[in-house]
């Protein structure tokens, strides 16, 4: 059975029915929630009233007074609820730095009901045996990590690019689009739990060194595999059945997934064909925390493309890695030398009227949103979003695990909030490919970032 979108703003997209599982819901289960300090208090009151399930993926948890605020309140409401059951999916390198970190901070609140409340370290297999005590602490975490921010409370489920850190809760700008909708939580529960599968459990203080990396490759392809397919399978039963609740929705939501280790590139596919599928006219307004474009996503950008393009990144002033001691804090510097080197390219194809390059700066602030946003032709707002933790670069295709999800829309207030979600993160926005021309990187920066180029 072949589905399409009814509205022709959108046939260009057809073929999304193809790749990935479709869940349609109405706009007015979808909340888009637009400053860190509204995410914060959004999932401590989401995690304070679940009553059957919290399931949590982010990169770390912090060890501050918000991060065990929140936890508090999840772990009181656990032992208040006998069926109740808490589970949290973590990078292990990441997750367990320092001697104050997230696991420690988690055992110290579970005490006592470890049984209902489980945590799991996800370690990539590039760093299994040896290697994971060969890099240093920090270091090892440039090789591959588990990036996927996802918070879901019984059938809420808040698909970000924000960790659970209070750097993200306060003045670290990201994305945080809230869907409420007991199916796609349950797709996003069950990507949860299969990585989690594949990962070190609190209780223990291995990890399964002793599966060669081959063969961990192997099945963890399978089994997401088998689960995309598996959803698809069942939501195309929906879909094609005569039932009117299904047919009538004004939304449409396609989970995609990104593990490149895994040869999943479900998100790099979805990606490269909505780029290439937009008739010319449109607009593609697009974000990123951390600049560093795929070959692969430069080429289609200015070869394939038919839309205008609007590309914002962080300022080296709203990087996050701005003034890290060592070298962490030439990163900044490395972003700035690869835009420079992109637009370089946009000149080179004469693409400059076609394309435009931004950055956000906000005093005492930091940018990490990502995603992107299509106006058809002739339209004010947009019809769709990406939206997730995909940081459209290097990192996200070849290295980390990463969670998005594409939503299309006919519905004009939905449409209407997008569209505002995006110009309030366009109000701190400059034009800078003058500025990135000027702007001079360190020596070792120019000199190693082409190396190094895939770690961050």
């Amino acid at each position: 059975m072949s589905f399409r979108f009814k509205p022709t703003e959108l046939q260009h997209f057809n073929w999304m029915f193809n790749l990935a599982p479709c869940f349609p819901v109405n706009a007015s289960k979808i909340n888009i929630i637009n400053d860190p300090n509204k995410f914060y208090d959004t999932i401590y009151e989401r995690f304070k009233n679940a009553k059957r399930r919290i399931s949590l993926a982010s990169l770390y948890i912090g060890t501050g007074e918000l991060e065990k605020k929140l936890l508090e309140v999840t772990v009181h409401n656990v032992r208040n609820k006998k069926d109740l059951n808490f589970h949290v999916l973590l990078d292990y390198q990441r997750g367990t730095r320092g001697k104050d970190n997230s696991q420690t901070l988690f055992r110290q609140f579970v005490n006592g009901i470890s049984d209902r409340c489980h945590l799991a370290l996800y370690q990539t297999p590039r760093l299994h045996g040896t290697w994971s005590k060969a890099l240093p602490s920090r270091y090892n975490e440039i090789v591959g990590l588990q990036h996927m921010k996802l918070y879901i409370a019984d059938d809420s489920i808040i698909l970000s690019g924000a960790n659970c850190s209070n750097d993200y809760f306060q003045q670290r700008q990201d994305r945080y689009i809230e869907i409420e909708d007991q199916d796609l939580a349950n797709f996003y529960c069950e990507l949860i739990d299969e990585v989690a599968k594949h990962s070190k459990p609190n209780h223990s203080d291995s990890i399964t060194s002793n599966i060669s990396k081959e063969v961990v490759i192997k099945q963890v392809n399978q089994n997401i595999t088998y689960l995309i397919n598996k959803w698809k399978d069942r939501q195309a039963s929906k879909l094609s059945s005569l039932n009117e609740s299904i047919k009538d929705k004004d939304t449409w939501i396609f989970p995609l997934i990104q593990m490149g280790e895994f040869n999943i590139n479900q998100d790099e596919q979805a990606t490269c064909k909505i780029l290439s599928s937009a008739p010319e006219g449109s607009l593609f307004r697009l974000a990123t925390g951390y600049f560093n474009l795929t070959e692969k996503y430069a080429d289609i950008l200015l070869g394939q493309c038919k839309a205008s393009i609007s590309l914002l990144m962080a300022h080296p002033n709203a990087n996050g890695f701005m003034g890290a001691a060592g070298p962490a804090g030439g990163i900044p510097h490395a972003y700035s030398l690869i835009a420079r080197k992109f637009w370089q390219q946009v000149v080179n194809y004469d693409q400059m009227n076609r394309v435009q390059i931004l950055e956000y700066e906000r005093t005492g602030w930091t940018f990490h949103a990502k995603g992107l946003w299509y106006y058809p032709p002739s339209s004010g707002v947009p019809w769709a979003t990406v939206v997730g933790s995909a940081n459209l670069g290097e990192r996200s295709v070849r290295r980390d695990l990463e969670a998005q999800a594409a939503i299309f829309t006919s519905s004009l207030d939905l449409q209407e909030r997008l569209h505002n979600e995006c110009s309030r993160l366009h109000d701190y926005a400059s034009e800078c490919s003058t500025d990135l021309q000027k702007r001079q990187a360190p020596l070792w920066v120019r000199a190693t970032v082409g190396l190094f180029r895939t770690y961050f």
